[in-house]
C-alpha cells in the first residue's frame, strides 16, 4: 500500500483548522491484535473451510482534535499489521500454505470522555475502510468497509503529554461469495459477512 496517501491525510488533518478547536493530539501506538476465521467455499464444489489470520503486532497513529463541547473529540485511526492467512484444510495453490499479508485501517469518528475532560477514562467509535494486501503481488488485495468500537484510558503525564491504553474491536465486512485471495484463476469464495479483530494497544498522546 502506498503509504504516502494516508500520511498526506493525516498531515492535512493536523495542519487544518477545526472549528471550536482547541487541541490536536497525535499518539503513535503499538499493539497486539487477534483475529476470528473466516468461512470460504470452493467455487462450484460443496467444500468448505476458514482462513485463519495469525495473531501478531499492530502499530499506527491516532489523532483527535478537541470539539466545541467539553469531553468530545474527533478521532482518526490508522492501523497497520503484518500477519500471514492460512487455511485449515487446504492449500491456496500447489504447494502455498499461507500468504504473507498486510492489513491497514484507515478510519474516521469520534471519542467521549464521560467526565468532561481530556484524560481519564473514554470510548470511541470509528468507520472507514480495512485494506487486505498479500505480499506477493499474485494474489488479490482486497478493500472492505469497517468499523472499530473501543475504550481505554489516558492517564495525564503532563499538559502535553498522556499515556494512552486503548483495546478495541475491529469488524471487516465481507461480501459472502466474493472472491478471496487468489492467484489465476480463483476458486476461492467469502462464506462469511465479516471478520473481528480485537487489538490492545498503548501509546503516548502529545497535545499541541
Amino acid at each position: 500500500m502506498n503509504l504516502h496517501i494516508p500520511l498526506a491525510v493525516l498531515l492535512a488533518l493536523t495542519l487544518a483548522p477545526t472549528p471550536g478547536a482547541a487541541d490536536i493530539s497525535l499518539a503513535p501506538f503499538a499493539g497486539f491484535r487477534m483475529s476470528s476465521s473466516v468461512n470460504i467455499e470452493t467455487a462450484g464444489a460443496s467444500t468448505s473451510d476458514q482462513i485463519d489470520f495469525r495473531d501478531s503486532a499492530s502499530q499506527g497513529l491516532v489523532v483527535n482534535f478537541d470539539l466545541p463541547e467539553p469531553g468530545k473529540q474527533g478521532e482518526l485511526y490508522f492501523g497497520r499489521q503484518s500477519t500471514s492467512a492460512r487455511l485449515d484444510n487446504g492449500l491456496f495453490a500447489p504447494s502455498v500454505e499461507s500468504i504473507d499479508l498486510t492489513i491497514y485501517q484507515l478510519q474516521f469518528g469520534g471519542l467521549y470522555f464521560p467526565g468532561g475532560k481530556n484524560h481519564g477514562g473514554f470510548v470511541s467509535g470509528v468507520l472507514g475502510v480495512t485494506r487486505l494486501e498479500p505480499d506477493d503481488s499474485g494474489y488479490e488485495t482486497h478493500h472492505r468497509a469497517a468499523l472499530s468500537l473501543g475504550g481505554g484510558y489516558q492517564f495525564f503525564l503532563t499538559d502535553q503529554l498522556r499515556l494512552r491504553l486503548d483495546l478495541r474491536g475491529v469488524y471487516t465486512a465481507l461480501n459472502s461469495g466474493g472472491s478471496a485471495f487468489c492467484s489465476g484463476g480463483c476458486e476461492l469464495r467469502f462464506d462469511s459477512s465479516g471478520y473481528l479483530q480485537v487489538e490492545a494497544g498503548a501509546g503516548l498522546a502529545m497535545r499541541f
